[in-house]
């Protein structure tokens, strides 16, 4: 009897020394787990120290299902602050165009923005009234119709680098005042940050926008100029025109007002010895319509819009307005006219299904839907 409560006794002794142990065993584990380095800590250690891009990419692949959390709209992505890693350390290695492009290909994409230019034709088909009556008017429709889309498209968004401009060929048109009017016909979103684009665009920005697209025609209207596309693609349109990086993934929606007559105001030398201005029609090609190879015809005929070697519209969409046929060449100019500007564009990497032409309809409502239809697709 005796020794068993010595045994009891020596356990209650002993009960306080297991308490202490178990305590200590279960903070060291409490606190390994909160030290211990993350699943995604360990994959950002492990990008840091890659040599290469294929280095990243292969842990990339390795980590992408492991790291995934929720987005701001409920979907599952690649944790951000991994991505963010894998960007920077891709950014380290002052990757080349060709390089940069098959990165791209596997990394997620960035958030897009738009970046739309609108070029009107701001020539002399502006005051025909023969051939294109109430011009002007028809303009600032299809003016206030692109304003209105891409407000429609941006405004939901946010921390997007969205922007919109109005150009012209040539600073001399709106007798040389463009320069006073064209800072008013930009919108950039890329300073507006941490706010809805919505809380961007108010009654203001309205109003800016339409009073100055009055302005420039009002001007336009008294001293109209050629439009030398060529021209403006080859010394303006490059410096406008956005690439995709590493950080912002960007679409280009070039947007041309014109009847689709290439009329400069001197005629140029853009190579090969040839002199272009197409405000008429070669009389061949008009053959070559009801035959249905006016691209072949252009092209023996050496007729083509001189290429530029210094643009690429690969990362661009393209949409020609208020296309007309001037009366001389009603029923076939139209398809000779888009012919030679799809020519030219997919002769600058242009995609073919991101080329389209609007033909001036009588019903403003029908050029209002498609140009609506431009911007959601």
């Amino acid at each position: 009897m005796e020794i068993e409560n010595r045994k009891k006794h020596k356990k209650k002794d002993k009960k306080p020394l297991y308490i202490l142990v178990g305590t200590f065993i279960f903070f060291a584990i409490f606190i390994y787990l909160l030290t211990r380095p993350s699943l995604q800590s360990q994959a950002i250690e492990q990008i840091q120290v890659c040599s290469n891009v294929n280095d990243v990419k292969s842990l990339y692949e390795r980590y992408k299902f492991d790291l995934l959390e929720t987005d701001e709209n409920g979907n599952k992505i690649v944790a951000l602050e991994f991505q963010d890693a894998v960007r920077e350390k891709l950014s380290s290695f002052k990757l080349n165009d060709e390089e940069l492009i098959k990165c791209l290909e596997w990394i997620p994409p960035s958030k897009t923005s738009l970046n739309v230019i609108i070029i009107p034709d701001l020539s002399r088909r502006i005051i025909d009234t023969l051939n294109n009556p109430n011009q002007i008017d028809n303009d600032i429709m299809v003016l206030n119709t692109i304003w209105t889309s891409f407000v429609e498209y941006s405004k939901l968004k946010q921390d997007t680098k969205d922007k919109l401009m109005v150009d012209v060929t040539d600073i001399d048109q709106a007798k040389g005042q463009f320069s006073s009017i064209a800072n008013n016909l930009q919108f950039d979103l890329s300073s507006h940050k941490g706010k809805s684009n919505r809380l961007y665009f108010t009654d203001e920005k309205n109003k800016q926008f339409q009073n100055s697209v009055n302005e420039l025609y009002k001007s336009a209207k008294d001293k109209p100029l050629g439009a030398d596309y060529i021209f403006y693609f080859r010394r303006y349109l490059v410096n406008h025109l956005k690439k995709p990086t590493l950080y912002d993934n960007y679409i280009n929606k070039v947007i041309i007002i014109t009847d689709g007559y290439l009329e400069l105001e001197k005629r140029q030398d853009y190579g090969g010895g040839s002199r272009w201005n197409y405000t008429e029609i070669n009389p061949q090609l008009y053959n070559s319509v009801n035959i249905g190879n006016i691209k072949n015809t252009i092209t023996s005929l050496s007729l083509n819009i001189p290429k530029l070697n210094n643009i690429d519209l690969k990362y661009t969409d393209i949409l020609v307005c208020e296309v007309n046929e001037r009366k001389a060449g009603k029923t076939k100019d139209f398809e000779i006219l888009k012919t030679y500007w799809e020519d030219w564009f997919e002769r600058m990497n242009a995609n073919p299904s991101k080329i389209k032409f609007i033909q001036r309809e009588q019903a403003n409502d029908i050029t209002k839907n498609r140009i609506d239809e431009y911007f959601k697709n």
